[in-house]
């Protein structure tokens, strides 16, 4: 699991900012919302052009340093990479990883999308490799069984950890292996009626009805609409040469194409159902405004869908205030970013919040403002 994360020196965040999933607070309530001592569903809240969306592509560079997955124009585009009001040359990203009882810590920095200056490991506080442009310490690969690799890799794309994961032998149990396989199966997506612009996961994109249609989902997407927006409708696939089929809205008296006839939010949710039918092969989901088109009950029926679900940790960003309630998250999976600052709503103020308490009232009131 990812246990904190901080980035410094990239798109708006000048100055370092941190989220830590390891700030788990001891109440007795939605307990489902952490696992294994690390914060598992959380929503972060905050205004507009604070950084909500920026915080989801830092966390994400790893899966462009790391894979061949899916990337989004925004993560390696070289104008807006570098803060532009910092004199600093590179942008530095630090994970810290939990895999059962061990910490993994990989950081790197990079001055623009495609150039490492720096990258290092460390696995309970003990230095695997530490690389300074074709400089380094790599005393530390004789414990993953990689000190045979010539290490004279200078500034530039190559990552050395994924450089080892290829060209070594690595097991299941190996730190290199843990970190390449969450970036692998990291998702980042956002509502947006454009199209399905997603990061990671996938190398290739598809469509959404051809998704539905291909693995005979037409009823499940109907039950699953009905559940969450209760909106009952009939569906049905449309024959067509060299085509998988199209999709279709069954009326009385004719059958209409779906993505032509829906609603802003329907066709929005069709794309959280496409990702959702996919989750059980997700580490961490970014769910970037995912309600932004959606009813507030539809908003927090998808909230409650997501948070039943194990196996990976999710961030759901959002303006709707309506979800940040203790019957459906807790005081320490409630996040705001702020002032350079990313908190929970019980490390934001001194009183001691319990399930009774009105979160929303009291975030409203600027209870939890710095």
């Amino acid at each position: 699991m990812l246990k904190k994360f901080a980035v410094e020196n990239y798109r708006n965040f000048k100055d370092r900012i941190e989220i830590d999933f390891g700030a788990v607070r001891n109440y007795s309530f939605n307990e489902h919302c952490v696992r294994n001592g690390v914060l598992n569903k959380v929503i972060l809240v905050g205004k507009n052009g604070i950084g909500k969306t920026n915080l989801g592509l830092a966390i994400f560079d790893i899966t462009a340093t790391l894979t061949d997955n899916i990337v989004q124009g925004r993560q390696i585009d070289q104008g807006s990479y570098i803060n532009g009001f910092s004199k600093k040359k590179q942008a530095t990203f630090e994970y810290t990883f939990q895999r059962g009882d061990d910490i993994l810590e990989y950081t790197y920095a990079k001055t623009d999308p495609h150039v490492i200056v720096h990258e290092e490991l460390k696995v309970n506080g003990k230095p695997i490799f530490n690389r300074n442009g074709i400089n380094g310490n790599y005393e530390g690969l004789r414990d993953i069984g990689a000190d045979q690799l010539r290490m004279n890799i200078g500034n530039g794309p190559l990552s050395i950890l994924r450089y080892i994961y290829a060209n070594t032998l690595q097991g299941e149990d190996s730190p290199i292996t843990f970190i390449v396989n969450f970036a692998e199966h990291m998702l980042y997506f956002k509502s947006d009626i454009d199209g399905n612009g997603f990061i990671g996961f996938k190398r290739n994109g598809e469509g959404i009805y051809d998704y539905i249609i291909k693995n005979n989902l037409v009823e499940d997407f109907r039950r699953t609409l009905k559940e969450c927006a209760d909106i009952d409708a009939k569906f049905g696939v449309v024959k067509m040469p060299g085509s998988s089929g199209v999709f279709v809205q069954k009326f009385e008296k004719k059958e209409l194409p779906f993505d032509k006839i829906a609603s802003t939010g329907t066709r929005v949710f069709a794309l959280f159902y496409y990702w959702y039918k996919q989750f059980g092969n997700v580490k961490f989901l970014y769910m970037d405004e995912f309600d932004a088109y959606y009813h507030y009950e539809m908003a927090e029926k998808v909230v409650r869908l997501v948070s039943s679900m194990e196996g990976f940790q999710t961030v759901f960003t959002s303006h709707n205030t309506s979800l940040l309630h203790n019957d459906l998250m807790r005081p320490d999976c409630c996040l705001t970013i702020e002032n350079g600052q990313i908190r929970s709503f019980a490390d934001s103020t001194e009183r001691e919040l319990r399930q009774g308490h009105n979160l929303e009232k009291m975030y409203r009131n600027g209870e939890f403002d710095e």
